[in-house]
């Protein structure tokens, strides 16, 4: 129960933060550092930021990333107390309720179980895809998730593409960015 809880909190947060990072141009955690969906050094120097800014090692992520060409948005265990998450965007953390029971261990991952690399590859893949698949004019739309699957233990990049007649949504490994599944809806 605890996990479907959180996992609905956390979705609910993620677009209540997106929609507000699309009020103006320093949305959540926007830094100007360059395209995060293809630029790899841009990729990197904000992860080396989100380490610095989120604290402790290993840098453990409840349950989700959401990110987009100029922005990145992630919930981490506080590192000084275990028992509590906080919500990271540039500006630095804002206080997470959880609820349910379970364990909060089961829903964290570590932020250097992701090949940051991989995103470019990612991108690209799901583009030609979606190419391949005759989503005219398709756009990834403003960002990509990295999900957790609490119940396998896995992590996958997702995206949302979006097209003029057809849309679809892809999923793809987090160590080398090849889509694992293309599914146009």
């Amino acid at each position: 129960m605890l996990k479907k809880s959180m996992a609905a909190v956390v979705m609910v947060m993620v677009f209540a933060l997106a929609l507000a990072g699309c009020g103006g141009s320093d949305g959540v955690m926007s830094k100007g550092y360059g395209d995060l969906f293809r630029d790899k050094a841009a990729i990197n120097k904000a992860v080396t930021e989100i380490k610095a800014k989120g604290g402790g090692t290993p840098l453990m992520i409840f349950q989700s990333m959401h990110f987009g060409p100029e922005f990145i948005n992630f919930s981490r265990q506080d590192p000084k107390n275990k028992e509590n998450v906080d919500n990271f965007g540039w500006q630095g953390p804002k206080i997470v309720k959880l609820s349910g029971g379970g364990k909060l261990e089961d829903n964290l991952f570590n932020i250097d179980d992701v090949n940051w690399d991989a995103i470019p590859v990612f991108i690209a893949e799901t583009e030609k895809l979606a190419k391949e698949n005759g989503i005219e004019k398709a756009s990834l739309g403003s960002s990509i998730m990295i999900n957790f699957n609490v119940r396998k233990q896995t992590l996958s990049f997702s995206a949302t593409v979006k097209g003029e007649r057809k849309d679809a949504y892809s999923t793809g490994d987090v160590q080398t960015g090849k889509v694992t599944n293309f599914r146009v809806k």
